[in-house]
């Protein structure tokens, strides 16, 4: 018995007649007639008495039609829920990203959600990609772009992009070039790291490369704008994607350097806590952001990134 039998059912008991149930069908009588000896198979039960004039329901036929009716009003009401709730996401949300983000995608997601979703609070905190997820596993956030995301059985990931870092400061401390600089090399410049920031979050699998570096920095940092002003100042380079300084650069008031051996990438995550109800305004967020971030990478804004192929 499926959703479509009840309903030629239906009609046959309201039309009592099967070429007029048919014609409202859109089905032949043939065929509709075939249906209905299967359910009295399946039911083992007769549930119409064939007359000339036509077709009466029995007892057990007037039976199901209440039940059939109860069933298909509550599917009805079912699809227009879902429909409805799609059309008319409201709610509150909050999703955690860090600063370079931020300055991607950031404001293209305020103003779609401003513009599309009129019903909908957003909250967008900021902090680096170790913050975050903490952020993330307490309930702080629903949602979180994270660049290399521990391994945690309690969330889902959905890798977006892969994210190239560079070594980045002025010329009078990289030199006035774009070559290529080893890593070792950039040990041996002054440097100014970030805390469980892009750093350790791209030379997670290369401890003694990222245990040299931390070693030698003599300044470190929890903060975004403490680094952009020990870049700006000329007092120290940093290791960080080249988003994070894109007006810097083209104006020429800082270098940034490919780094080699290795070559340090980070890939970023869409990260989800799977203990949550899932809702619509969390996934249409979730979608929006893809979007955008597929967006920013295709059209070039993102610089030094690459899309990840599932």
């Amino acid at each position: 018995m499926d959703t479509r039998q009840l309903r030629y059912f239906v009609a046959i008991c309201e039309f009592r007649n099967l070429s007029h149930a048919a014609d409202h069908c859109n089905i032949a009588a043939s065929a509709l007639s075939h249906h209905v000896t299967a359910l009295e198979i399946e039911l083992d039960t007769k549930l119409f008495t064939r007359k000339p004039r036509g077709m009466e329901p029995t007892a057990a036929g007037l039976k199901l039609l209440e039940h059939a009716r109860s069933i298909l009003a509550a599917i009805e009401t079912a699809v227009s829920d879902l429909r409805h709730g799609q059309a008319e996401i409201s709610g509150n949300i909050s999703i955690g990203m860090s600063f370079s983000i931020i300055k991607v995608i950031g404001g293209a997601l305020m103003r779609t959600v401003l513009t599309d979703l009129p019903k909908v609070r957003l909250l967008i905190r900021e902090s680096l990609s170790g913050v975050t997820y903490n952020s993330l596993q307490s309930g702080e956030i629903e949602a979180a772009l994270i660049f290399n995301p521990p391994q945690d059985a309690r969330t889902s990931r959905m890798p977006l992009l892969e994210e190239e870092l560079f070594c980045i400061g002025h010329k009078d401390i990289v030199g006035d070039t774009q070559e290529p600089i080893r890593l070792e090399e950039m040990a041996e410049l002054p440097l100014a790291l970030l805390q469980s920031g892009s750093l350790s979050r791209a030379l997670v699998d290369r401890p003694a490369e990222l245990a040299r570096l931390e070693a030698r920095a003599r300044i470190q940092l929890a903060s975004i704008a403490g680094t952009l002003s020990a870049l700006n100042e000329g007092l120290a380079c940093t290791l960080a994607p080249k988003v994070l300084v894109s007006e810097e650069l083209r104006n020429g008031q800082l270098i940034a350097r490919p780094v080699t051996e290795p070559r340090p990438i980070r890939t970023l995550h869409l990260v989800s806590p799977l203990d949550t109800r899932p809702t619509f305004l969390r996934e249409r967020i979730s979608a929006l952001i893809t979007k955008l971030v597929h967006q920013a990478v295709e059209s070039g804004r993102w610089e030094g990134a690459r899309l990840v192929v599932p």
